[in-house]
């Protein structure tokens, strides 16, 4: 037993440390050695407390370092299909995957405007990194991305361009922060209007939003960090409202029935802007190639690792786009609703679907249905979405590539 009839104190030895010496004596010498009351003793774990205690009896300013235990996790496996609700709080609703950090998810999305024209902008920074990756016309024969990012971080996206009207409509439905490098001023109002938050490059700057000084065009130079971007946002108070409700997707990586055969997609913005989606039947992804100047395709890859852009998803909506009512500097500029819902076609695992997308709300995420009217499961992973103009259509090839060609 215990011997706590003798003083420690005048040994120099807190009372603590004395106690758990004793213990350590049982532990490793006396009858039973090894166990306290039934249960097993870590010896060598007492004595160096103990040892962390006495030392700190000697030194008194200091605060002991006590060793701490390691807990056992046990691992939950993640049971699918999940969603469109009740998402485990590790799990990213825009991806159905886990993160590697469930706080990641205790912030909003980051939608980040990348550019794709000039074709000197490409390769883009960072999109093999995204949730989900948005791509549209916008004007004069070219396209856009939105990028979001939500369950993980970049270092480095872009180039970022300014916005456009169309994005005051896709952004307030993932309660994203738009980021963007300027605006026409018809566009900030639309912003204004909308209610969005922005992260402009001004004030924002580096390291949230820093110039590339090795591109040569100026336009294509800014890059974001979306780590950093993070603080800025909630520096400035963009993420006071903790975890945004992101709920509205369903994932499994069992291929759902009734699915036709297919390569891939084909899609055509104007006649010289053209993005492809071919399946790799060893990946088990949708490789991207795009259009060159001279008309041919050719991979599109990610600077930062130099791999070819690939995703788990590819959807294509057919969505109700028109002129925007307000004037925008010289140029055209297209609006589109959101608001209610339209034709959709899905790709994942080799195959493709033919369902319909709706809205859930004017703050909620898109949500995708099949035939039936039942919520089309996509394959855990990031997706690719393109949004065509309403009077758009899509064919299935001799090859069984589907191709769209988009009209606005």
């Amino acid at each position: 037993m215990l011997n706590l009839r003798a003083n420690p104190l005048r040994r120099g030895i807190p009372l603590a440390a004395f106690v758990l010496l004793q213990a350590c004596n049982l532990a490793v010498g006396g009858p039973g050695a090894g166990q306290a009351n039934g249960t097993p003793v870590d010896a060598a774990a007492l004595e160096a407390t103990v040892t962390a205690l006495a030392q700190s009896a000697n030194n008194p300013t200091e605060t002991p370092v006590l060793p701490t235990a390691t807990p056992t996790e046990t691992a939950i496996p993640l049971v699918y299909p999940v969603g469109p609700s009740g998402f485990p709080s590790n799990v990213d609703p825009l991806t159905g995957l886990k993160v590697s950090d469930p706080a990641l998810l205790d912030r909003r999305p980051l939608a980040i405007k990348v550019s794709n024209f000039p074709r000197t902008a490409r390769p883009q920074a960072g999109l093999s990194k995204a949730d989900l990756l948005w791509e549209f016309y916008t004007e004069f024969g070219n396209t856009r991305w939105v990028a979001m990012y939500y369950g993980q971080d970049a270092e480095k996206v872009g180039p970022i361009r300014s916005a456009r009207v169309l994005d005051t409509r896709l952004v307030p439905h993932y309660d994203a922060i738009l980021v963007h490098v300027q605006a026409f001023e018809t566009v900030w109002m639309e912003i204004s209007k909308s209610g969005i938050d922005t992260i402009n490059e001004f004030p924002a700057a580096c390291p949230a939003i820093c110039r590339d000084p090795s591109v040569e065009i100026i336009e294509n130079s800014a890059f974001g960090n979306t780590v950093e971007l993070t603080k800025y946002a909630r520096r400035i108070g963009l993420l006071a409202g903790g975890r945004p409700n992101l709920d509205g997707l369903v994932f499994d990586p069992a291929v759902p029935a009734g699915g036709q055969e297919s390569i891939g997609a084909l899609i055509t913005f104007a006649a010289a802007t053209v993005g492809e989606w071919k399946y790799n039947a060893d990946a088990k992804r949708y490789l991207r190639n795009s259009e060159t100047a001279t008309g041919a395709l050719e991979p599109l890859t990610d600077r930062t690792t130099g791999e070819q852009l690939a995703v788990d998803n590819v959807l294509v909506l057919v969505v109700d786009t028109f002129g925007y009512a307000g004037k925008i500097g010289a140029g055209e500029q297209f609006d589109m609703d959101l608001s209610t819902g339209g034709k959709a076609y899905y790709f994942r695992d080799g195959t493709m679907w033919e369902g319909r997308w709706q809205s859930n709300g004017p703050d909620r995420p898109l949500q995708f249905t099949d035939s039936t009217g039942a919520f089309f499961p996509l394959h855990p992973g990031t997706s690719y979405i393109a949004i065509v103009g309403d009077r758009s259509t899509g064919a299935r090839a001799a090859t069984s590539e589907w191709y769209f060609n988009d009209y606005l």
